[in-house]
């Protein structure tokens, strides 16, 4: 009976993208999510067939897939809602406060360069080819790292290019998707998108490669309509050579960190992309407790509280009675659900929902490029959180920080703009 729980899980999913591709028959970023959330559901099928590898699974019950399968498509609507066959054309924003934005992106950017070259020439990548233990070293140091995580400015560069790392990539779309291209400032957004992918994988992580491929997927998806038919072909090769380039070092962390033996390799996989809902199921309704918005609104509430937890291994500490933390994965919702219970959480997801479906209407088959924002947003929050937890997290809400930032810029001068165009017409 618990199986058939998930196969009615992992059935609503193929409906959903059934439906949608009937009504829209378009490559988008809704379809895409969609085949995430199908994907991912597929892999909790696959584990939970499994012999138990890592984790051995409370009873399953129906009513938690269903919640999560009805948070999850609240937050996703503006994305499905967003119809890429009516809204013909991105109204262009302020382009000066663009450029001086993305130049910025791009001087941060060659300024983090030597800190790359410096993990290149401790040859880490290298090692994983020849030592087994190299993964689990490498892992073992970022973990102790991450423990004095949010506690100060290390490395102004990296925390600038991390910070700008999701908008850089919808702007590098963006620009491409421009008739008259500025190839200077789309090779320096190139080369922050490059930095933002390859440098986990000198780090031994595995978690941020594949969600930094999943970002560029997600924004891909989102301007394809938007591209030429030879553009569009362009950056499907070059995308498909990204992931099969990125795939060769994230299969050799992870043969070193798990043994081939018992199905380590192959059952760590499967482990990592499917045990989300699983885990969701379980413990995401009723965790023993709450942690009262200290993950998902951190930054907000070290403001206002500075005995916060200021990273996952002093919340760990803090919240050492809940039955499930974010040492494992349980799906975006089940950060709000883990920090304000099953009441409050869709409370805020209507709330947000709601917020961003206002101002992201179109007019006259065009949206405004800061209204694009907001649409990116709630699809990075989505594709990011299928399979792993609320990206947007501690330190990771500057992310969302930058992003309002730019949003508020770019609608506060277009309306300059409109004014003074009118203004012009009446004189």
């Amino acid at each position: 009976m618990e199986k058939l729980y998930l196969i009615t899980y992992f059935l609503l999913w193929i409906a959903t993208l059934i439906i949608y591709w009937h009504r829209k028959r378009i490559l988008d970023a809704g379809w895409i999510i969609l085949c995430a959330y199908v994907g991912c559901t597929g892999m909790s099928l696959w584990l939970f067939s499994m012999p138990p590898i890592y984790y051995e699974y409370e009873p399953l019950h129906l009513f938690p897939f269903l919640y999560l399968f009805g948070m999850i498509l609240l937050t996703l609507w503006p994305v499905l809602r967003f119809d890429s066959n009516r809204i013909t054309s991105i109204e262009q924003p302020n382009m000066r406060i663009l450029d001086m934005i993305v130049c910025l992106i791009i001087l941060f950017s060659i300024a983090y360069v030597p800190t790359l070259l410096d993990l290149v020439r401790e040859n880490k990548i290298s090692q994983l080819f020849s030592n087994s233990e190299a993964g689990s070293e490498m892992y073992l140091e970022s973990m102790m790292e991450a423990e004095n995580g949010g506690s100060g400015i290390n490395n102004l560069p990296s925390i600038v290019v991390n910070v700008f790392s999701d908008i850089t990539i919808l702007l590098l779309f963006y620009y491409l998707s421009l008739p008259k291209k500025k190839w200077i400032l789309i090779s320096g957004l190139m080369l922050s998108s490059f930095l933002y992918v390859v440098t986990p994988i000198f780090n031994g992580q595995r978690g941020n490669v594949i969600i930094a491929l999943l970002t560029i997927v997600v924004a891909y998806f989102l301007m394809r309509t938007y591209f030429s038919t030879r553009l569009r072909r362009w950056l499907d090769i070059l995308g498909i050579a990204l992931i099969i380039g990125v795939s060769v070092p994230v299969i050799a962390i992870t043969m070193s960190r798990f043994s081939w033996r018992d199905g380590g390799a192959i059952g760590s996989v499967v482990y990592y992309m499917g045990q989300a809902p699983l885990n969701f199921n379980n413990y995401g309704l009723d965790a023993g407790g709450i942690r009262y918005g200290d993950r998902t609104f951190n930054l907000a509430k070290r403001l206002v509280n500075p005995d916060t937890p200021k990273n996952y291994v002093e919340r760990r500490d803090k919240y050492f009675n809940l039955k499930m933390d974010d040492y494992i994965f349980y799906t975006f919702v089940g950060d709000f659900t883990l920090d304000f219970g099953p009441y409050i959480a869709p409370l805020i997801f209507i709330l947000f929902t709601m917020l961003i479906l206002k101002y992201t209407k179109p007019k006259e088959n065009q949206i405004a490029f800061h209204q694009l924002l907001l649409i990116y947003l709630v699809a990075c929050i989505c594709m990011q959180g299928s399979f792993y937890l609320f990206a947007y997290a501690d330190t990771a809400g500057l992310r969302v920080v930058a992003l309002f930032i730019l949003y508020f810029l770019l609608k506060y001068s277009s309306n300059q703009s409109v004014k003074e165009s009118q203004s012009l017409c009446q004189d």
